[in-house]
């Protein structure tokens, strides 16, 4: 059995740049939050999109395991649209309404799925039957889930927290369970 623990990032202070935006300071004391959570697991690898909240978000856990995070921008956040839409409520129920639809400079459900699922299906592989940590945001995880289980879509993405742990269980490269981990 491989065992993902999917760590959508913390809250974040807003930049234009998706790259560089940083969690808050209540983001950092919730990050440091996820180390106890994590204390007792025996973590053999950690991944992270590119973007830098996803990242700071585990760091403590990955210096508390002595890891180093590997970064993959196959596993950033969905690109909703550029430039930003003006009523964000309105174009996230859109494209999770219709998974082709996409807005100028975005992308629908389907190019994010074909962009991200691939590169996790290969870490699946590399870590089979071991335990790995992705820090992630809500929207590409939501997605990789429904790559396996359409059950996971609009509403599923709606009750994810920030941050949130997402336990996925996987027994040759099949999704067995997921449960949601509560952060005390």
């Amino acid at each position: 059995m491989t065992i993902v623990y999917f760590v959508r990032h913390a809250h974040s202070v807003y930049t234009p740049d998706e790259y560089k935006r940083p969690i808050s300071e209540a983001g950092r004391v919730e990050a440091i939050k996820l180390v106890e959570l994590f204390e007792t697991i025996d973590v053999q690898a950690m991944y992270a999109s590119s973007y830098l909240r996803a990242v700071q978000t585990i760091e403590p856990i990955a210096e508390t395991k002595n890891l180093s995070i590997t970064q993959i921008e196959a596993l950033n956040e969905r690109l909703l649209s550029n430039p930003p839409v003006e009523n964000f409520d309105e174009a996230i129920i859109k494209v999770w309404e219709n998974p082709h639809f996409f807005y100028p400079g975005g992308e629908s459900n389907i190019d994010a799925q074909n962009r991200a699922v691939p590169v996790f299906r290969e870490l699946l592989k590399q870590h089979e039957n071991e335990v790995i940590v992705i820090g992630t945001h809500g929207n590409i995880l939501t997605l990789m889930l429904q790559a396996f289980d359409h059950q996971y879509g609009f509403d599923f993405w709606k009750g994810l927290a920030m941050p949130d742990v997402i336990k996925a269980e996987f027994l040759h490269n099949q999704l067995v369970t997921v449960e949601k981990v509560v952060i005390t």
